[in-house]
């Protein structure tokens, strides 16, 4: 592997490590059911192949620029409690072909394993990867959109078929999968760095009872309970752990760069009334720090 790949690696891990993928791509404002929450389903293509290999990395050591960085958090039907160990299989073509196994008879080099793999949540529930923005292909008479396609499942139970799309590609609107309404909150925006890298937020949300969750223990170090519901609206609340301490919230752009800070003593705050009107549309991180803790999740201001 060379120096690339393990630097693109250590990158994936620190994005993680940081803990700062809670961003529920809901477009709604609120929900009838609590059940409405729950990530949708849709069609599993042909190219669907088991037991992809275990990697994060999932465009080919060639390409060396403009990656799509997907991050995200499975959560329980309770749309609050984070699933460890959740499995998270993607896969999507690439310039209008999904490498699979039906394609190896033109190379016997040929790597059917490209732009496939497969993604367990850390102890928070957490995943991430990078590849390439998918391309289209011909369907017929149109194109489909650019699209990448998910299995999610815990314990190999209640697993998700899905596909995700998005924002402004104009082929969404004719293709009959990515129109219909339940497909609306598996479009999601996309920021771009200074390194012209795409940058995603995708979170998951399983119909599995957080009751059966197995080895599952607060963490103490955990100062941020929920950010929810997200992308922000006037609803939008941070609900913090209890502390003795005096809270210190820190607003960062995509880049790192803080643009916010105060001392907050509240353990339940409106993000909206206290953050919304200062920030631009795009994807922001929010930093709480007690004590020499310091705990890190995403927002998205639409």
């Amino acid at each position: 592997m060379n120096n690339n790949n393990n630097q693109r690696r250590d990158f994936l891990k620190s994005l993680l490590g940081l803990g700062v993928f809670s961003m529920i791509p809901f477009k709604i404002t609120a929900f009838n059911n609590i059940q409405d929450c729950i990530t949708t389903s849709d069609i599993q293509g042909p190219y669907y192949i088991p037991n992809s290999p275990n990697i994060s990395i999932l465009s080919p050591p060639e390409i060396t620029s403009d990656f799509l960085f997907i991050t995200g958090t499975v959560y329980a039907n309770d749309c609050n409690t984070p699933i460890p160990n959740a499995t998270v299989d993607v896969w999507h073509a690439n310039k209008g072909i999904y490498d699979s196994a039906t394609n190896s008879y033109l190379d016997s080099s040929y790597d059917n394993t490209r732009y496939r793999g497969k993604i367990y949540t850390d102890d928070n529930g957490n995943y991430a990867y990078q590849t390439v923005l998918p391309g289209k292909y011909l369907n017929g008479s149109y194109y489909r959109p650019s699209h990448i396609h998910y299995k999610a499942s815990y314990n190999n139970q209640n697993e998700l078929t899905t596909q995700l799309y998005f924002e402004n590609d104009t082929s969404i609107p004719i293709d009959p999968w990515a129109s219909i309404s339940s497909a609306e909150n598996r479009i999601i925006s996309l920021e771009i760095d200074k390194n012209n890298n795409l940058h995603g937020v995708f979170d998951i949300v399983l119909n599995t009872n957080p009751l059966s969750l197995n080895n599952i223990e607060l963490n103490n170090q955990k100062l941020i309970q929920s950010i929810y519901p997200n992308p922000v609206n006037e609803h939008t609340h941070i609900h913090l752990r209890p502390t003795q301490y005096k809270n210190m919230i820190e607003i960062c752009d995509i880049s790192g760069k803080s643009i916010y800070k105060a001392t907050v003593f509240e353990e339940k705050i409106n993000l909206h009334k206290t953050l919304n009107y200062r920030l631009k549309k795009g994807i922001y991180i929010i930093k709480i720090t007690s004590n020499d803790i310091v705990d890190a999740k995403r927002i998205c201001v639409q």
